[in-house]
């Protein structure tokens, strides 16, 4: 596997670096030249970085400092387009002869609103305007995700897409490194991101702790840097039928910075707040540096590479621990330190880079590339391992106890390349890309209790990773039938998908067989004599065993087809309809079908109809870990079980099925002039299947049933099971709204609105009836939550901004809706937890730029700037009794459930430069 692995990556990286080796692009013999110059329409001055385009053809040109721009086309009639963000696009006709130059000029007036802004993801017949797209498409543009101070790519689409969540989980493990993020309610998992319009690799981590999005694997959005992206188009309609499998919720294309300008920005803040209860906080600062840069040839040729550098230092908002940490007797009690634990943004360092090139060989011919690296260091903790726990701490190793890290080694990267152009009518493209991710895991400040003194501090505990290749061909053209255009398009793709655990080091999972020992190094016994058995792994996170090891991998074969035309001057319709094979659980199709009825030029009706599918990912199939522990002294294995082993068979697990869905849309467009446009869309969701990970099957009764089947040793267990079905009901509302107010500048509002509920309708249990009434450790009361209530009902988004002069003034406030944390049965008592309510918060963003000579400027600003938390847990246990709460004995008293996290205000200043 390792071997096909190197030869794709080879292969793919070849695809993607042939482009630079190409010829020379349109020679000069046989054509003409066309020149210019772009201004603003208000004061007359040049206008750096506008595109030029040549509809139709991969053409194009970006003015300079001076506004002109100049390419070469063969003979014959042209339609050129010029745009710029923020001011209204323009397009004329230019007639080119060979050996002549022909100038051509655009004036283009400052817009109050992105009326102009068009989406390629949606619809394969090409580009559209948002108000004229069949479904609903948001755009979200650079400058909308830098008018925040957050530095993290999920935190800056969450706070321009009210559909989108992105909670902060703490002291998850691996989920505190990569955390997902969420569109429509629904899972991580079923929402496709694509770059450039090619379907980007997950995450090796899969998210199995008690989190938004437990039992999935994501992609992991801030590996892309935020300093090389164009736009984002997030489609929010389901599009299995176009793009495949995934794409439940909808589909985020992320385009890079092509022939644009470049730039060079660094930005720093802290968190500078007041916990009540805890006081004043000033920590978590992060810096953030980038810079691209865009090197241009020929007829919009060009080479765009960038890098960018964060660092994101640990916010804590944990509080002191009331329970007894020391043995009893022992005088270091009065004295201990009992704020020992950590919850918060964990720390972490990331170098991510990118590169995004095309070369016009000709009109119809171009050669094209993408790819990625990025390195993430990060550190996170479990929780504090108090000294009167003697069977997990050494006492001699750590008389004080310690707080076990939990360190991330991530490596991220992907090449793609490909060509794309015309030929006898048809439209093209072949590609290949390639993406692989490694999760490696060390555990630091911690020991394998059961190896006693001989016991490391520091372990590595393994890596997960996960690798993709994709080849893909598609084609494209309109056609003529009773005498209405049809755009047909159609493909196909292969794709090789790879899952790998490698084991950690040994002592990350032996059993080391010494027992509990004490202060000085021998054994604790009991009245009877009996000494006390350790617990085995690493603490925090054991590291995967040999039997945990594995190497898998898997195909699929699509083809799709899809056909749109517009019927009358007001009726568009289209239809898509796709096949899908994988080698490992089969074939699925799925179909599409969408409408837009425009009645008058300002309003119209749109709808969709489609089918849906996700399939099992390889980790939901094969990940495995193993946790020792004691029962009645004697150590059994906790596991997480692949569904096909005879343990998790025996639990009642079967082959996971695809996740399967039906989804409807219905909205309205409304433009009734050029500076407001409003669009509202219902939507509902009907998923089968859906796949969730069980709660443990643990307890001596287990342990039993397990013997009774030939299996000593082992404990219990958890495997992902087909176990529910849901429903999800929503409606979009987005208001663009525009002022420009002359010698005052201009003002642009935007509102967007998202309400969301999601449905259980039906739990299937497959367990076996031996092992009596287990619906609730199949699928729980707390992961039923999560999927229900775990997410804002609603959420709300307003944002206003005033361009006058050399000034940019930002406000922005987001509220979002109520989230409820279901609980469990509290260990060992009868008593139910009551559950954690989080109310509806309004968060308040201001900022204000300044433009320095030009070229340069200068941000101040700050997230959040009234300082509002997530609502307190106010259930905070009886030590007396060993009732934890829900916040562990009150040491955590906010929940990672929260959208926006509980960091409280972020102040930051920001300097950035255009090139």
């Amino acid at each position: 596997m390792r071997s096909i692995r190197r030869w794709y990556a080879v292969t793919t990286a070849c695809a993607a670096l042939s482009l630079l080796a190409s010829p020379g692009a349109l020679r000069a013999q046989g054509t003409g030249t066309v020149e210019g110059k772009v201004t603003v329409a208000e004061s007359g001055e040049a206008l750096q970085g506008a595109s030029i385009g040549v509809t139709g053809t991969q053409i194009g040109a970006i003015t300079r400092a001076d506004g002109s721009y100049r390419f070469s086309l063969r003979p014959g009639r042209y339609e050129l387009r010029a745009r710029m963000l923020g001011y209204a696009g323009r397009v004329d006709t230019v007639v080119v002869e060979a050996g002549r130059t022909v100038t051509k000029n655009f004036v283009l007036p400052k817009s109050t609103t992105q009326l102009e802004a068009v989406a390629v993801t949606g619809s394969r017949g090409g580009e559209r305007t948002l108000v004229s797209s069949p479904v609903p498409v948001d755009v979200i543009t650079t400058a909308d995700l830098r008018s925040t101070g957050r530095v993290e790519t999920a935190q800056m689409l969450q706070a321009a897409a009210p559909s989108l969540n992105f909670p902060r989980p703490a002291v998850a493990d691996g989920t505190d490194h990569v955390r997902p993020a969420t569109l429509r309610g629904l899972a991580p998992d079923q929402t496709l991101v694509l770059v450039n319009g090619k379907r980007r690799y997950t995450s090796a981590l899969i998210n199995n702790n008690g989190t938004v999005g437990r039992g999935t694997s994501a992609v992991d959005l801030n590996a892309i840097p935020a300093s090389m992206i164009d736009r984002i188009e997030i489609l929010r309609d389901g599009a299995a039928a176009q793009y495949g499998s995934d794409a439940i919720a909808g589909v985020i294309n992320i385009i890079l910075k092509g022939a644009t300008a470049g730039g060079a920005s660094i930005q720093t803040g802290q968190f500078n707040t007041d916990v009540e209860g805890l006081g004043s906080r000033n920590d978590g600062t992060n810096t953030t540096a980038s810079a691209d840069q865009a090197v241009t040839w020929g007829n919009g040729s060009y080479l765009h590479a960038g890098i960018e550098w964060r660092n994101r230092a640990m916010t804590n908002r944990s509080f002191q621990d009331p329970r007894q940490q020391f043995p009893t007797g022992d005088p270091r009690e009065s004295t201990a330190n009992r704020l020992t634990h950590w919850s918060g943004d964990a720390a972490t360092a990331d170098v991510v880079g990118m590169v995004n090139a095309a070369h016009n060989v000709s009109e119809n011919l171009q050669l094209y590339g993408f790819g990625s690296f990025g390195r993430r260091d990060g550190r996170s903790t479990g929780f504090f391992r108090r000294p009167i726990q003697t069977t997990q701490v050494v006492a001699r190793l750590y008389p004080n106890g310690f707080l076990p890290n939990i360190e991330s080694d991530i490596t991220d990267f992907s090449a793609g390349g490909g060509a794309k152009g015309t030929a006898k009518g048809w439209d093209w493209d072949l590609s290949q890309v390639y993406g692989m991710n490694a999760f490696g895991i060390t555990v630091s400040n911690s020991n394998n209790a059961s190896m006693g003194l001989n016991s490391p501090r520091v372990f590595d505990a393994g890596t997960l990773g996960f690798a993709q290749a994709l080849t893909n061909f598609d084609v494209t053209r309109e056609v003529s039938a009773a005498g209405k255009p049809v755009r047909l398009s159609s493909g196909a793709e292969f794709r090789w998908e790879s899952y790998t655990i490698e084991q950690g080091e040994e002592a990350s999972y032996i059993n080391g067989r010494v027992p509990v020992l004490d202060i000085n190094g021998q054994p604790v016994r009991n009245a009877a004599g009996q000494t006390t058995i350790a617990l085995v792994g690493s603490q925090v996170f054991p590291g995967f065993s040999p039997t945990d090891a594995t190497d898998q991998s898997r195909t699929a074969v699509a083809a799709y087809v899809d056909v749109e035309s517009d019927l009358t001057k007001k009726w568009l319709v289209g239809a898509a309809a796709r096949f899908e094979n994988f080698s490992d659980f089969g074939s699925q199709a799925t179909g599409k079908f969408t409408t837009r009825f425009a009645p008058v030029e300002q309003f119209a009706i749109r709808g969709a109809a489609s089918t849906g599918f996700r399939a099992p990912s390889l980790q939901q199939s094969f990940f495995t870990s193993t946790a020792t522990t004691f029962v009645n002294g004697l150590p059994v294995d906790i596991k997480t079980l692949p569904v096909a082993s005879r343990e998790a068979r025996l639990l009642g697990a079967r082959d996971l099925k695809p996740e399967n869905s039906v989804n409807l849309s219905a909205g309205i467009t409304l433009q009734p002039n050029k500076s407001l446009t409003v669009t509202a869309d219902y939507y509902n969701i009907a998923i089968t299947d859906r796949i969730v990970l069980s709660e443990n099957f643990i307890g001596t009764g287990i342990v039993n049933f397990f013997a009774q089947n030939g299996l000593t040793g082992i404990g219990g267990g958890r495997y992902f099971t087909n176990a529910i079905d849901t429903r999800t009901n929503g409606l979009d509302v987005v208001v663009n709204y525009g002022l420009d107010l002359k010698a005052s500048g201009v003002v642009r509002l935007t509102a967007g609105y998202n309400q969301n509920q999601t449905k259980v309708t039906r739990v299937v249990v497959n367990t076996p009836p031996q092992l009596g009434n287990l619906n609730e450790t199949l699928f729980g009361r707390a992961e039923r939550g999560r999927i229900e209530v775990g997410q804002p009902r609603n959420n709300l988004v307003l944002n206003g901004t005033w361009d006058i002069k050399d000034f940019t003034f930002t406000l922005r406030g987001q509220r979002f809706g109520r989230v409820t944390g279901r609980q469990l049965l509290a260990t060992g008592t009868a008593r139910q937890v009551p559950d954690v309510e989080l109310g509806a918060k309004l968060i308040t963003d201001v900022s204000a730029s300044y433009k320095l000579l030009k070229r340069a400027t200068l941000t101040l600003g700050s997230d959040n700037v009234f300082d509002v938390y997530p609502d307190q847990i106010t259930d905070l246990g009886d030590v007396a009794t060993g009732y934890g709460g829900q916040g562990t004995f009150g040491v955590f008293r906010f929940s990672g459930l929260s959208p926006f996290g509980f960091n409280g205000r972020f102040v930051y200043a920001r300097l950035a430069y255009s090139l």
